[in-house]
């Protein structure tokens, strides 16, 4: 007579990261270097997006991990580790923001400038003038990305540019779905009238 056999459910990539997190807390440097790695391009991406020079954003990702290792035992699991690090650079980018726009007001410092050729992905052409095309459009959306209010900038990097779920934006940006959906959806139709001034609204 054979025995029925259960099989366990297969592993998720949340459920790796929560038990990486975990060994993490307990003192185990390579389980928290195995997330680093795993979210460090990402982050430093968004970040890049959000503050616009690549110094800060380095900056801003090094405390972002700094932090996220300073408080590994409150990690409760409720979202996915990558989410969870994305709040804290999210927060870590708004306090930037501020910091500057005090500085500004302050001493009359002129706002940093994104370096618009630095990630840009466009296709390459043999043809010069077409790459000169190219990354003028790149300038163009990110220049009019950079003027959105930050609560549409972020939940479009977060949705459109690195792909998250709705679920992940809102848990990220600390609201609802149906919030970051509306922002999304407000980002896009800002963008696209930012992009093409004389189309019909």
């Amino acid at each position: 007579m054979r025995l029925a056999t259960t099989t366990s459910p297969p592993r998720t990539p949340a459920d790796d990261d929560r038990s990486l997190a975990q060994d993490a807390a307990r003192g185990d440097r390579r389980a928290f270097d195995r997330l680093v790695s795993r979210y460090l391009d990402r982050t430093l991406r968004i970040c890049l997006r959000l503050v616009g020079n690549l110094e800060d954003a380095e900056d801003t990702v090094q405390e972002t991990f700094a932090r996220a290792h300073a408080r590994l035992s409150s990690f409760a699991g409720r979202s996915t580790f990558g989410t969870w690090i994305t709040s804290i650079a999210l927060r870590l980018c708004a306090d930037l923001e501020r910091a500057r726009k005090s500085r500004r007001r302050h001493v009359g410092e002129l706002p940093h400038d994104f370096d618009l050729d630095r990630d840009a992905r466009a296709p390459r052409s043999a043809n010069p003038s077409l790459q000169s095309e190219q990354r003028e459009t790149v300038r163009d959306v990110e220049a009019a990305l950079a003027r959105l209010p930050r609560r549409l900038r972020v939940a479009l990097t977060l949705r459109t540019i690195e792909g998250l779920e709705y679920e992940e934006v809102a848990r990220a940006m600390g609201t609802t779905i149906r919030s970051a959906r509306l922002y999304v959806w407000e980002a896009r139709q800002r963008l696209a009238r930012e992009l093409d001034p004389e189309a019909p609204p």
